[in-house]
Parts: structure tokens; sequence; C-alpha cells
């Protein structure tokens, strides 16, 4: 099993080619597209900034490495934003992507806020092996790239994170059928990696990331009459107003 800078390359031009495909179904509100197509764009950006990585990595605390640390940094602060409107955008609740959006960008807010402050401010003094107290690094794991994140409250960060991508579905009416999948998909696709390969937490992540293009490609106009537990198509209206 090899992962490869040519493998996240080839994973990020067909994620941006489904988000396309996605923001042109023109049987969904502009507002439903935009969530869902930016849902697969923000992971496809990732794997962009994985095919960077590896002539740099364990160059750490320096030049292109450095840069795409912090990227990567500012990139999982914003995973909220990204993934929370799009699962709210299944819901039969006509608030759920404007409440979702609200939610969402108020978390990642809150996790680029940590981003910027002292990395030694951990909840409860915890001392988290993926997010925390750490020099931002790409590193090269055994399997693919891994990431060390500079971040206060880490713990909260990295669990907040799993919430927003996993779990947050399930708030919204009729939502289970989306929501079970990416909450299976998410927590296998995090921990599997760790229990199989026994990589570290942050190369976890980082294949969670390859993983996460067949997880966001269920966003895409092909498989919402399967997601969405009803058909509301003449009565759904997901504009962003109340």
């Amino acid at each position: 099993m090899c992962f490869s800078a040519d493998m996240s390359l080839g994973l990020g031009v067909i994620g941006f080619a489904a988000s396309g495909v996605t923001f042109l179904d023109k049987t969904e509100t502009f507002w439903v597209r935009f969530a869902r197509a930016y849902a697969i764009f923000h992971f496809s950006l990732m794997e962009f900034i994985q095919y960077f990585a590896y002539p740099v990595a364990d160059q750490c605390g320096y030049g292109t490495n450095l840069y795409l640390s912090e990227l990567s940094t500012y990139h999982i602060a914003f995973q909220a934003l990204a993934i929370m409107p799009a699962l709210a955008t299944y819901s039969s609740d006509k608030s759920a992507l404007k409440h979702a959006t609200l939610f969402g960008a108020t978390l990642s807010f809150l996790f680029l806020i940590c981003s910027f402050l002292p990395n030694n401010w951990q909840l409860f003094n915890l001392t988290p092996n993926f997010i925390g107290n750490m020099v931002s690094c790409l590193f090269m794991g055994t399997y693919h790239i891994g990431y060390h994140i500079s971040s206060a409250f880490g713990t909260f960060v990295t669990h907040g994170s799993l919430f927003a991508l996993a779990l947050s579905g399930f708030v919204w009416k009729n939502n289970w059928k989306i929501s079970s999948y990416h909450a299976f998909m998410a927590l296998m696709t995090l921990f599997m990696p760790q229990w199989l390969l026994g990589v570290s937490t942050g190369e976890a992540a980082a294949i969670y990331c390859f993983y996460s293009i067949p997880i966001t490609v269920s966003f895409m106009p092909y498989f919402k009459n399967f997601f969405t537990v009803q058909n509301y198509a003449n009565t759904r209206d997901f504009s962003l107003k109340s």
C-alpha cells in the first residue's frame, strides 16, 4: 500500500471536476449547489497541498513546508464551514442551510482564532499528538504525508472538526441518511489507518483527506435521490433567507 504525490494530484483534479459538475446542477437552487460544490472543492484543495508537500516533507519550520503547513492549518479550521452547510442541504427543514452556515462559520472562526493563540494553551493540560503544542510541519510518514498542526486548545479543534464533519447533519430534520454515511466514513477513515497500518494520528488525518474525496463525492447530483430521506423536490427552498 503506497500513496504518492501523483495520486494526490490526480485525486485533486478529479475532486475539482466533481465540484464543477455539482455546481452546474440546475435542478437545485444556487445556494444548495454552492454549498455542495464548495464541500467537494474544499477537500480537493487538501490533495493539492499534499501534492506540493511531498518534495519538501520534513523540512519543518521554513520555506515551502512552513507555508504549506500554515495553509493546512487554515484549511482544517474551515472544515466546519465546508461540510456543515452541505450536509444541511439534504434536510427537509427550510432553515437548515442558513443555520448550518452560521454555525459552521462560527465554529471555523473559533478554530482559526485558536491557530493564532499561544500553542501551549491546552485544555486540561492535555498533549494532543496531531493538533496542539507543536511546530507546524508536513512530515513524511510511513505511507503518506502527515500533519503536525500548531494550535491552542488542540483537543477542541480536533474533536470540533470531527463533530462538524461527522455528526452535525443529525441536527436537521429528515437528514439521517447522508449524516449516517458521513459519520461512519469519517470515523472509519480517521481511525482505521491507525488501527490497521499503525500510523500516527497526523498521518491518519492525511490519509483521511485521501478518503475525503469519495466521501464528499456523495454530494454530487447523481446521489442526491439516494441520500434524501423523502422527495422534497417541489417543496424545498434552501435559500439563505429565513
